[in-house]
């Protein structure tokens, strides 16, 4: 009752510039996309917080007012049309991979899939296909946001072996991830066919590859209002369980509130949703963080065996199995996952597993040389940070190795021992006890 009347006391202005925030924009933002002054939104925010009772805008996203806005969106579909362009069928391998392919896509469980118009749904995206044969037979494909005409990517996909399901697994792959680059780099807007439920999840998905501190505050407020309402989206309770799994293993901020709101988020979709591929990789991310890596392997398998496609939880479970000494299995997983997943659908953690393995295998120039290629791109991972630590400690590098433990801290600077100890635990205790007999000058300095 006590949320009903501070909702109510907001005027309309005030819950469009409140529904702003939890999109995540600046006040620039706000002033071009509602064309009023800074100093209006300035004065609007003041009156918000007042209203709300809250001293800053994280605090204001992460109240109740608005809620139904969020709870409609929610509801809304994620639609996408298939659209013939030529006949297909008179190619027989890419009518095959046609198919294939869509039926891969389902296999996601987040988008309502058709190949027909219909008047009464406009679709997020549209995805023109087409088939040609010149030496091998090939299907083309190309994304359109809605029913425009504006190509946001094409490509084609040969078929060069007999192996369609393999070839329409790395399709799909490819297809999902340039959705989630289109929709990144889009303006959201209220009229827009995409649910904002979709938007917030693909912009934190890619905004959060460069693994920040910042980012994940970003992300965090953006994603809170829509995953943990009693309505609620599967895909936005993921992706925040996600920002938090990768906040604890990088350490930034309070590890046990945090593991808090993991547990939380587990419990909540376990119970609405258990055998969603989504629930079980909420319950591998807590398992992880709490020791218990042969549960999360369990999960892992469970979600691959479901979703093949799914390339998270392929790099994850790469690096499980390295830490719990099932070398082999990693080494397997990583040629499958070289084989099968597009190098541009590729992320982080398949090049931070190789760096792992290079560790393990005693290379460690080449474990350097890597972990120093994905650090220019997320500069702040502790974890790969930690792997150059150890490799200069075990190459008598001292110089090298106390400029990048001052860097460490620089960059967290609550960095300790029992955060070490936390994330090895349940690790095979040989590789435990390697890595904190080559590690101890981390806190000899600290």
């Amino acid at each position: 009752m006590f949320e009903q009347n501070k909702q109510s006391e907001l005027t309309s202005r005030q819950k469009e510039i409140l529904s702003l925030l939890r999109k995540g924009l600046t006040n620039n933002e706000i002033c071009k996309t509602l064309n009023i002054s800074a100093n209006t939104v300035k004065a609007h925010l003041a009156n918000i917080y007042k209203i709300l009772e809250v001293t800053n805008r994280t605090e204001a996203v992460s109240t109740k007012a608005d809620e139904k806005n969020f709870s409609d969106d929610i509801k809304k579909d994620l639609n996408i049309i298939f659209l013939k362009k030529n006949d297909i069928s008179a190619f027989p391998k890419a009518n095959g991979l046609y198919y294939a392919l869509v039926e891969s896509l389902h296999q996601y469980h987040i988008f309502r899939i058709s190949d027909t118009a219909e008047a009464t749904i406009e679709p997020a995206f549209s995805i023109d296909v087409s088939a040609a044969e010149d030496k091998d037979e090939a299907l083309f494909l190309s994304i359109r946001i809605g029913s425009t005409h504006e190509i946001l990517w094409t490509t084609s996909v040969k078929i060069s072996s007999d192996n369609i399901l393999e070839i329409a697994q790395k399709a799909a792959m490819l297809l999902f991830r340039h959705i989630v680059l289109a929709t990144a780099n889009i303006k959201y807007t209220p009229q827009s066919p995409i649910p904002y439920w979709w938007y917030a999840t693909a912009h934190c998905n890619i905004k959060f590859e460069n693994r920040s501190k910042e980012t994940f505050n970003y992300c965090k407020d953006m994603l809170t209002p829509l995953a943990t309402g009693e309505i609620y989206s599967e895909q936005a309770a993921y992706t925040l369980a996600l920002v938090y799994y990768i906040a604890i293993l990088d350490n930034w901020g309070n590890s046990a509130a945090y593991t808090k709101q993991l547990a939380e988020i587990a419990r909540k979709t376990m119970f609405n949703a258990p055998y969603s591929i989504y629930s079980q990789m909420v319950m591998a991310f807590y398992n992880i963080v709490i020791g218990n890596k042969s549960e999360a392997i369990a999960y892992f398998k469970q979600v691959i065996e479901a979703n093949p496609q799914t390339i998270i939880a392929r790099t994850i479970l790469i690096q499980i199995y390295m830490l719990t000494g099932q070398n082999d299995q990693a080494l397997e997983l990583i040629d499958e996952c070289e084989r099968l997943i597009p190098a541009t659908a590729a992320q982080t953690s398949i090049k931070q597993g190789k760096a792992f393995i290079l560790l393990l295998q005693g290379k460690y120039e080449e474990c350097i040389n890597l972990a120093n290629q994905i650090l220019l791109y997320t500069p702040k991972a502790t974890v790969l940070r930690l792997f150059i630590i150890f490799c200069n400690n075990k190459l008598g590098k001292k110089v090298e190795s106390e400029v990048q433990i001052k860097e460490l801290y620089e960059q967290h600077p609550d960095f300790d021992k029992p955060y070490l100890e936390q994330i090895l635990k349940g690790v095979n205790p040989q590789i435990q006890k390697l890595f904190m007999d080559n590690l101890q000058n981390l806190f000899v300095q600290k």
